[in-house]
């Protein structure tokens, strides 16, 4: 799989640029995030962890304590995401070669050994202070800087009995995990003592390189007693040597008890104290590593996805009909329904009821560039003459990128409005149905744009606010609400008016708010929060200017990120349940009792035809292939609407 992942964009967010190494955990592979153009680690889990219920369950509940542990010599954990099809873990990226490179090199040292051995040691420490066990040691996981600091990665792990994936053979793991018992810090003391052996050794725990097949190399941890180093290396001192081989008893009760005791017996024997112990590679005690860190290449600073001058203008590829190009493969990573979640997990609760703030406004500002000019203002016109709305809008992926597409009600006409280099997508028709409003990074950060179809005319609305998504208008077509991440809070509810003016910050919720929608009365909004599970959200309503807030979801499980109220306003709807089966829901605005309006087919994304009597939604019952659906509002008749080997999600009716 991971040729053919990279150059692939998950959850709207993370693009995934190389493929790095296969890890214990997963292949894992350098990807950039798209809004801070930071790198990150990315690994994907395999399947026999993604489609284990218990095993990401347990995921799930570590990943809080792990987002907040630090400890200079730790990766930072920042939690696992899924998709549809996929799920996996995010860490920052460590820039600079693994540890897996300087076995090439080995032997090493004593002394340079030590300074692994003092690095590795006190994040595992760290770890296990916590009461988490690391249990996926390997040399992929063991980065080194361009300063020299030696990280651990690869925190997460399934659960303390998982066996060792295929493509990763179990090197470095204990008798204890090999033969399914409980598990003890112990065993990340049994896998840093292999490491150590092969670092100043250069040969496995055999003596010699490592067998071929897991079930060899399960033998070797069990029944082979390991050379003494000493044997294989003569420069290692005899008590090194030995303390080396009680770290690798095959009964972890008679293993030395922790890795703090480890890195004192290994620094006693080598006649230094630990605080001796440089606390990074440099030349003089690491010369192997400092020339591996001196002929790897460095990554330049990440640029931002931006645009070109020599990019045609969007007016210039608004198209009749788009045809499809013709795949060689069938793309099977799937970014879906709903802009990235930020990681920040809090407690649950049964009930909540935000707090009212008071919230400072930003000063009023223009937001366009020296050469723009403001989008006219709008007087709204009588609705479409089609009732059931005539025309649909939705993200459609295309390539590496999410575009922005049209179609007819009844499947035809369809129209691919942008192709570009960036990511466009939550589109929202204005209330006259004239123009198109949508979220677009393709100056850099995510701002709101809007396509006047009759001129061919695009108009930026708000810039470097932020990263703003999922938009809507006020009845009166003179505001528009969205969620925005500002700086390094939360992502918060935010208006502008419609030409651009006053953007301003309306309310900060106690989490990421991903959605948010205009009750058709004006007086009320809609909006879907993180309550702390990953990837799942409460439903709550809060007066315009960010007071009265009411949780409306009750009782439901695994709420997706989007909400849209009925045309009467007497409902909302949403999609909820496990991963990997949502059902659209419609939730009663006064009493918050749901009603099921779907029964499989992993569907999310819902919208209201202009008369409430039909509703669009994207689902994946189609050979786990996302397309658009249409039914009645009472969940009949469902009928596919689009029919594309990539991804068309997030769509909405014409108002």
């Amino acid at each position: 799989m991971s040729s053919a992942i990279p150059g692939k964009t998950f959850l709207n967010q993370y693009r995934v640029e190389e493929f790095i190494a296969r890890t214990p955990l997963g292949e894992l592979f350098r990807a950039t995030d798209e809004r801070s153009h930071k790198p990150l680690a990315l690994t994907l889990l395999p399947k026999s962890i993604s489609d284990n219920a218990e095993a990401i369950k347990e995921l799930e509940a570590e990943s809080k304590k792990l987002q907040v542990l630090s400890h200079p010599n730790l990766v930072k954990y920042l939690g696992l995401f899924q998709t549809p099809t996929l799920a996996f873990l995010l860490e920052e990226w460590v820039d600079g070669p693994s540890l897996q490179t300087v076995f090439a090199h080995a032997p090493v040292s004593v002394n340079e050994a030590l300074v692994y051995a003092r690095a590795i040691c006190g994040a595992l420490d760290a770890l296990h202070k916590q009461n988490h066990f690391h249990l996926n040691l390997a040399p992929e996981l063991i980065r080194i800087n361009e300063q020299g600091e030696i990280f651990l990665g690869g925190i997460a792990h399934a659960n303390r009995h998982e066996t060792p994936t295929a493509k990763y053979p179990p090197l470095y793991k204990s008798p204890e995990q090999i033969q399914h018992h409980i598990l003890t810090a112990a065993a990340d003391t049994y896998a840093l003592a292999v490491i150590l052996y092969e670092l100043v050794t250069g040969a496995w725990i055999n003596g010699k390189k490592a067998p071929k097949t897991n079930e060899a190399i399960g033998r070797a941890h069990l029944e082979t007693t390991p050379p003494a180093p000493i044997l294989l290396n003569k420069q290692i001192p005899d008590h090194f040597s030995r303390m080396i081989l009680w770290a690798l008893r095959k009964n972890p009760n008679e293993r030395l008890k922790t890795t703090t005791e480890l890195l004192s017996s290994l620094a006693l024997a080598a006649r230094v104290s630990v605080d001796e112990v440089p606390l990074r590679i440099n030349l003089t005690v690491a010369p192997v590593t400092s020339a591996v860190l001196n002929e790897w290449q460095f990554l330049p600073p990440p640029k931002p996805n931006i645009l070109t001058a020599d990019t045609p203008p969007l007016e210039d590829r608004l198209a009749a009909i788009s045809i499809p190009k013709k795949k060689k493969s069938r793309v099977g990573i799937i970014p879906v329904f709903i802009f990235i979640l930020f990681a920040g997990f809090l407690s649950l609760f049964w009930f909540v009821r935000p707090a009212e703030i008071d919230i400072a406004t930003p000063e009023p500002s223009t937001p366009f560039a020296a050469d723009f000019t403001p989008p006219p203002t709008f007087t709204p016109l009588p609705k479409p003459t089609d009732p059931h709305g005539g025309r649909i809008a939705f993200t459609c992926t295309r390539g590496e990128y999410n575009q922005l597409c049209m179609i007819n009600r009844d499947g035809s006409g369809l129209t691919q409005l942008t192709d570009m280099d960036a990511s466009n997508y939550y589109p929202v028709f204005t209330p006259d149905g004239g123009s198109l409003l949508f979220s677009s990074n393709r100056n850099g950060a995510f701002d709101l744009y809007l396509l006047l179809f009759s001129e061919k005319q695009l108009f930026q609305i708000t810039e470097n606010i932020g990263n703003v998504v999922s938009p809507d208008y006020s009845p009166d077509g003179r505001k528009i609400v969205f969620a925005n991440r500002a700086g390094e809070g939360p992502t918060s509810i935010w208006m502008v008016n419609t030409d651009g003016l006053n953007p301003r910050l309306v309310y900060t919720g106690a989490n990421e708010i991903v959605a948010t929608a205009w009750s058709p009365d004006g007086e009320r909004i809609a909006y879907a929060m993180s309550m702390g599970i990953p990837q799942e959200f409460e439903i709550f309503t809060m007066d315009v200017d960010g007071r009265n807030h009411l949780r409306i979801s009750q009782g439901l499980l695994g709420i997706g990120g989007s909400v849209d109220w009925s045309p009467d306003g007497k409902f909302l709807l949403i999609y909820a349940g496990p991963f990997g089966d949502k059902d659209i829901f419609k939730l009663d605005a006064s009493t918050g009792n749901a009603i099921q309006l779907t029964d499989g087919g992993n569907n999310a994304g819902a919208s209201y035809s202009p008369d409430g009597l039909y509703i669009v939604f994207n689902s994946l019952r189609n050979d786990d292939q996302a397309d658009l659906y249409i039914m009645r509002a009472d969940g009949t008749n469902q009928i596919q609407l689009t029919n594309h080997p990539e991804p068309d999600w997030g769509a909405q009716w014409v108002e």
